[in-house]
């Protein structure tokens, strides 16, 4: 296996290395001897793409601190011009861009125009995009242009490895004061208004009101307008067991042992780190039926997807068939997360950036 030279260095945008995917993503190449260096700070971003005597690739990945930051709508623009201008000097001076794409746009964007410029702009300034999912450039194609010449695919690994191994479900209840016996459906990270939780709280009622012995397990800390989401959960007749803050790594596998299937119940999803979270614990899933979801992961025995047109209705349905309950269900979870190591991706990952150096 070629190596690299100690020196060699990549600068990523946002630095957030406790970020478990990022970690995953970049160990091969730091087992290459590649040095990562990073900044969540916007102005020592640009003070980094703007110095001539800096040097490395440039890896950017989530664009939100660039215009969701911003103080308002003008403000955003500013930012991402200094940005975009900033990315320009640095290709001046020979350096090279790999863009992550995560989102076509950010979700839950006060800026769609600003995001959608800058975008643009990060597809033209690219040397070499990184989608995640196969369907990237064609979902994106509606809003802007993913040049296919650029454009390399690494679909995203399980994470074995990363949290603690799976644990006894009773004990894990236990632990989190959760029923033993009642069926128990997960909603788990950032609570954001286009993660669709309004969706589950209505199918919960349903489902319990249909005579459903139903509990809810949710892990994560609110962002934005979701106050009426969890009252609502609060006042319903579903208990709900949970966590409205950051979840610790060694927490992790307790709530998806405790649970019987992960619902996410989102408006809108192009990867879900979650999805790939509980295939590592053998944790079925749903999912929304979107076409490119559908066509990739219709197969699998150990997802099923809710009708997007009546989701809370179909939710509860789905809840209620108990087919997560099957054997089947959780080994197929277990097998797609074995065919999907973390050292695959990131020696996927290596690969690409020593394409550039």
């Amino acid at each position: 296996m070629p190596t690299a030279p100690a020196a060699a260095r990549i600068f990523t945008f946002p630095g957030w290395r406790d970020n478990p995917y990022v970690q995953i993503l970049t160990q091969g190449i730091i087992d290459r001897g590649y040095q990562i260096d990073g900044r969540p700070d916007f102005d020592e971003a640009l003070v980094e793409l703007t110095s001539p005597e800096r040097r490395g690739i440039i890896h950017v990945q989530w664009t939100s601190p660039i215009t969701e930051w911003a103080v308002n709508a003008k403000d955003a623009r500013v930012r991402t011009d200094l940005f975009l201008d900033a990315l320009y000097s640095a290709k001046q001076w020979g350096r090279k861009i790999v863009w992550t794409v995560h989102n076509v746009l950010p979700h839950d964007t006060e800026y769609p125009k600003t995001n959608l410029y800058l975008q643009e702009g990060l597809a033209r300034l690219a040397d070499k995009i990184h989608v995640i999912s196969p369907h990237t450039a064609a979902l994106a194609a509606e809003h802007f242009v993913l040049p296919a010449d650029k454009v390399v695919v690494i679909p995203h690994s399980s994470y074995e490895g990363v949290y603690g191994p799976p644990q006894e479900r009773a004990a894990a209840r236990e632990a989190l004061g959760a029923d033993p016996n009642a069926t128990a459906a997960l909603f788990f990270g950032w609570i954001r208004p286009y993660k669709g939780l309004e969706h589950l709280a209505r199918a919960a009622d349903i489902a319990s009101g249909a005579g459903l012995d139903l509990q809810i397990l949710l892990a994560g800390r609110p962002q934005g307008d979701v106050e009426h989401i969890l009252a609502a959960l609060d006042s319903g007749p579903t208990p709900v067991v949970k966590r409205l803050k950051r979840v610790f790594p060694e927490d992790v596998a307790t709530w998806f042992s405790a649970a019987d299937v992960l619902v996410l119940p989102y408006h809108a999803i192009l990867n879900s780190g979650n999805m790939f979270l509980a295939a590592t614990y053998g944790l079925p899933i749903i999912l929304p039926d979107a076409p490119h979801l559908v066509e990739e992961y219709g197969d699998q025995p150990w997802i099923r997807f809710f009708d997007r047109h009546r989701p809370a209705e179909h939710i509860a349905e789905l809840l209620a068939d108990g087919w997560f309950a099957e054997p089947g269900a959780r080994e197929s979870a277990l097998a797609f997360a074995a065919s999907r190591p973390p050292a695959e991706m990131g020696e996927r990952f290596a690969a690409l950036i020593e394409s550039l150096t």
